[in-house]
């Protein structure tokens, strides 16, 4: 990594917890994502476009993100935050899943995902949980390859109300 906090070299794709200092390189694929997906997520571009440098910094200090890398650039990321589930006992809640259109279908969002996971099971969580949003059958089809199954739960996308999303869960170790 450079002092931007960028990976350096054009090896292979990487997939790499995000440090404190990446937050900018997190804060800008993340509002590309937004862009990109506008109804696929519960937030919005005009939303996170407003957050501060210090909201951005706390964000990425105190979550766990992670960032897929190749040739040198960030292409991916997804995160981890504490469930939704009342009462959250162990379990974790994947969001902000996103790959730039180039390296889709290549394994770059299954790497995310897995590393995501894996993350939640070595800090204690036995499931993690995921909302997809109606209108996307390819991420649904992609989180159900990887062994996520409805729950039966749902609710309108936060982003935009006229749209449901379904909560999906799987077990945060493979198995």
């Amino acid at each position: 990594m450079d002092d931007t906090g960028r990976c350096c070299g054009t090896g292979p794709l990487a997939v790499q917890r995000a440090s404190a200092q990446q937050w900018p390189v997190v804060r800008e694929v993340r509002l590309q994502a937004l862009a990109d997906a506008p109804r696929a997520f519960g937030s919005t571009l005009a939303r996170e476009e407003g957050f501060d440098d210090g909201t951005w910094r706390r964000r990425v200090q105190d979550g766990d993100w992670f960032l897929a890398w190749s040739a040198g650039r960030a292409v991916g990321v997804a995160a981890l935050v504490p469930s939704e589930v009342v009462p959250p006992v162990g379990e974790r809640e994947l969001v902000s899943v996103w790959v730039e259109p180039g390296h889709r279908g290549g394994g770059t969002a299954a790497r995310l995902v897995e590393a995501a996971c894996s993350r939640a099971a070595a800090g204690g969580a036995a499931t993690v949980g995921l909302w997809v949003a109606d209108g996307n059958p390819r991420a649904r089809r992609f989180y159900e390859r990887l062994g996520f199954r409805p729950t039966g739960e749902r609710k309108p996308l936060p982003s935009s109300p006229d749209v449901e999303e379904e909560r999906l869960r799987r077990a945060a170790a493979p198995g």
